[in-house]
């Protein structure tokens, strides 16, 4: 039977009002991290032109981000775990600042690579820390609306990046505006650490059992953790494209303006602020209802990312750039809405290796992350151009969704369901 860990009673701290401020702090920490990562794709041409390269070293550059968020997220899980979310988290935040300074000033493009790979260090800490420190805070079951509500930060980054980026861009150049999201960035960093307070530790009652924690074998090698982080993978794949060549192949398919390029990127985006919102109240309310992880978190994900793959396949078809934005738009929205219930997974089967979870699930994302630039750049050299890199962005979502489909059972190990059911007998026997 798919179900999720035994829910325990409530902590104290996740009653209060404090919960929501975590919540606004992951909010403006996610808007902030992904204003940092797209403005890079409304400066390609600037940036193609001040350092000699064309589009297949650009994708590389855009692939050198993620290469080092790779080496950092299953990392930063288990020090989050360890250590808890403000050192960590905050020592990543000024990391991530100066990083994003150094790359306004700049000259060599081997050295510009380099502090985009630094750059995926300090900011691949992110999305781990953020569910951690709603799992330590928020209570279960308003988890999902929480995440879809934190994670808004990253579709209203992407379309403030077409409304304000663009034409920030046009008018101090691309480098200083690397400067302004620095500058940003580093206030936001004073701000959570001077706030942000850990949970209180060790609560426990006879009403309040410990759940033992999932030995690390079972976890790296559970059928619905790899299914979901495949899923990611594909997530992440349709996410990068729009962050780092939406831009490109309007400007290259249908020679769009740069000024009208940032309108028309805006509009997946705007679509995806409106669903994700409705993904996280209806995972919730499924999951209220039945208790069950792969009916309110696993079918929820392939129904929606089946759904992005039938508006994509337009877009190959079209003549026109109105219905190219229109598919592109619908697709993405679609994409995007389960993004909390990715996140949801790792806390409802692994809810004191939320860290390691995340982790793991947020490393097959950033695997993407390095993919899909650098694939997309070289395919959209090619003969077919986008047709192309559209033929592939499809044929990975759908491997996600069969993934999810067949292998997310929404169980933990049996030996750890025998285990957390043995802890909850023996408390309440108590």
């Amino acid at each position: 039977m798919s179900h999720s860990s035994p829910q325990l009673a409530l902590p104290e701290h996740q009653i209060g009002r404090y919960r929501f401020v975590i919540a606004g702090f992951c909010f403006l920490l996610g808007l902030v991290n992904y204003l940092d990562r797209v403005v890079i794709s409304f400066a390609i041409k600037p940036i193609e032109s001040d350092f000699g390269i064309q589009d297949g070293s650009f994708g590389l550059l855009m692939s050198a981000f993620a290469i080092g968020t790779l080496s950092v997220n299953a990392l930063s899980g288990f020090l989050l775990d360890r250590f808890g979310v403000k050192l960590v988290w905050g020592i990543s935040l000024f990391a991530w600042s100066g990083f994003m300074i150094l790359q306004g000033f700049v000259e060599v493009f081997w050295m510009f690579i380099g502090l985009r790979v630094l750059l995926g260090i300090g900011e691949g800490v992110n999305f781990p820390a953020m569910n951690r420190a709603l799992v330590d805070w928020v209570r279960p079951n308003e988890l999902g609306r929480a995440l879809s509500i934190s994670l808004l930060g990253v579709p209203l980054a992407l379309l403030l990046g077409g409304i304000v980026l663009a034409p920030l861009i046009l008018g101090i150049g691309w480098r200083w505006s690397f400067v302004c999201l620095c500058g940003l960035g580093a206030l936001l960093g004073i701000v959570f650490v001077v706030l942000y307070r850990q949970p209180p530790s060790g609560e426990k009652s006879e009403a309040k059992p410990v759940q033992p924690k999932t030995p690390l074998r079972h976890l790296m090698l559970n059928p619905t953790l790899l299914a979901t982080a495949w899923s990611f993978f594909a997530f992440g794949w349709v996410l990068f494209f729009g962050l780092t060549w939406l831009p490109g192949y309007l400007e290259q398919t249908w020679d769009m303006k740069l000024e009208s390029v940032g309108y028309s990127s805006t509009l997946p985006w705007a679509l995806a602020i409106l669903l994700m919102p409705i993904g996280g109240w209806l995972s919730d309310a499924i999951m209220k209802r039945t208790g069950r992880t792969r009916t309110a978190r696993v079918h929820l994900i392939w129904i929606c990312q089946l759904l992005a793959v039938i508006f994509f396949i337009p877009v190959m078809l079209v003549n026109t750039v109105t219905w190219a934005v229109i598919f592109v738009s619908i697709a993405i929205g679609f994409s995007m809405a389960p993004n909390s219930p990715y996140y949801s997974i790792c806390a409802d089967l692994f809810p004191r290796r939320t860290g390691v979870a995340t982790g793991v699930i947020v490393t097959f994302f950033s695997i993407s992350g390095i993919a899909c630039p650098w694939i997309t750049g070289l395919l959209a050299q090619g003969d077919h151009g986008f047709t192309a890199a559209f033929t592939a962005l499809c044929v990975v979502v759908g491997t996600g969704v069969l993934g999810m489909l067949f292998f997310a059972t929404g169980r933990v190990h049996e030996d750890d369901d025998q285990a957390l059911n043995n802890s909850a007998t023996s408390g309440s026997a108590a």
